[in-house]
């Protein structure tokens, strides 16, 4: 096998950027006791978390760092958010295009009397922001949303769903896993109540970090899911009402913290918007490249209005054949199946097939494109 071309950034960035490392190196050498010690700001552990608390409220345009909540994950948070602002009898709507970490606890929820529409997006996963207004009841509590498809690659017309909700008095949540890193997110000006991250997709930290930002009005209706010790006001028998400890049990990962801090550092000094410009190029190039090869192509095609995610399903063999060949001839690793999105894959019509699914980061190269191009041509294209 040749070298190995990573092509499965939607999932995780293999490859983190050496300032991280080094970052990561530096916290281990120098904190040999990572259960930090609570006590005061001059702890290093503690100073850690709130400059990386600080980082992560610049990153996504919120005043106030206290209101950053650190998780292990996107998922973890948005389980969170949902089990902590919705009761029984609320109704949520959501699109037809989200990720299982907003399908299945909304599936649960629905199991204890939380009512649930999911918004109809097109094929290539657009979504009319009409359909919102639409859809609003007398007691809808909560709009959630994809930032982008992790199947179809598209990005969804957030600003002017969330504009809507909040005209009718609905809080909004925004999951970013696929764009945070990406484009730019102004949580003030999304008109974001809550805003759901993870560390180690185009943020480039390490695996087990995550979290979400949250504004007052959020707070004042979230009710704590996970609860235990935090360190502070260790008599109550309830959580702390302080943030960001009322929804911060236990102890924190703060090698993952630091990884994020160094991470977040790094990506506004390389200017991730002209990074995020090359993935566009990239994608671009790719999607020239199969245009006229026997396969379908998701999405819309149009790198302005997409992630670096493109998703295909091959007429003459089946995705599975597909992804195998690409990685045991090629070296090429790419992700088939159904990305724990099947709603996406049912909006598309690829709920029996899946897809393979190629997506670029930051370290993709041009050659590297060129290698998937030719292994397509190769491979679909046998006599």
């Amino acid at each position: 096998m040749s070298q190995q071309i990573y092509l499965n950034h939607g999932a995780t960035s293999l490859r983190k950027p050496e300032p991280v490392m080094a970052a990561v190196t530096t916290y281990l050498q120098q904190n040999q006791e990572l259960a930090a010690k609570r006590s005061f700001m001059g702890d290093a552990s503690e100073r850690n978390r709130y400059l990386a608390r600080e980082a992560v409220a610049e990153f996504f345009n919120y005043p106030d760092a206290s209101h950053v909540i650190f998780t292990a994950n996107v998922t973890t948070s948005l389980n969170m958010i949902l089990q902590g602002c919705l009761r029984p009898g609320d109704h949520v709507l959501t699109t037809s295009v989200e990720h299982n970490a907003v399908s299945r606890p909304l599936a649960m929820l629905q199991k204890q009397g939380v009512e649930v529409t999911y918004l109809p997006c097109g094929v290539d996963g657009s979504l009319d922001p009409q359909l919102v207004a639409d859809s609003i009841r007398p007691n809808t509590r909560l709009l959630v949303m994809t930032h982008a498809s992790n199947v179809l690659g598209t990005i969804l017309p957030i600003k002017e769903c969330f504009a809507i909700a909040k005209a009718h008095g609905v809080l909004t949540v925004l999951d970013t896993a696929q764009t945070a890193g990406f484009l730019p997110i102004d949580m003030l000006d999304l008109q974001a109540d809550v805003v759901a991250f993870t560390g180690h997709k185009g943020l480039l930290a390490l695996a087990g970090i995550g979290g979400f930002i949250l504004n007052d009005e959020a707070a004042a209706v979230m009710r704590p899911w996970l609860t235990g010790g935090t360190g502070s006001f260790s008599e109550l028998a309830d959580m702390p009402t302080v943030l960001p400890d009322r929804f911060e049990p236990g102890t924190p990962n703060e090698l993952g913290i630091c990884s994020l801090r160094a991470s977040l550092a790094w990506l506004e000094a390389q200017d991730y918007l002209a990074l995020a410009q090359q993935e566009r190029e990239l994608t671009q190039q790719f999607l020239a490249g199969i245009k006229e090869l026997p396969l379908r192509i998701l999405g819309r095609q149009n790198i302005q209005e997409s992630v670096p995610v493109v998703s295909v399903v091959p007429q003459q063999m089946s995705c599975d054949e597909l992804a195998l060949q690409l990685f045991e001839d090629y070296g090429i690793i790419t992700r088939n199946g159904l990305h724990c999105a099947p709603w996406a894959h049912e909006t598309a019509g690829t709920l029996a097939t899946g897809t393979v699914r190629f997506s670029f980061g930051w370290d993709t190269t041009s050659w590297e494109i060129q290698q998937a191009v030719q292994a397509l041509t190769e491979i679909l294209t046998k006599e």
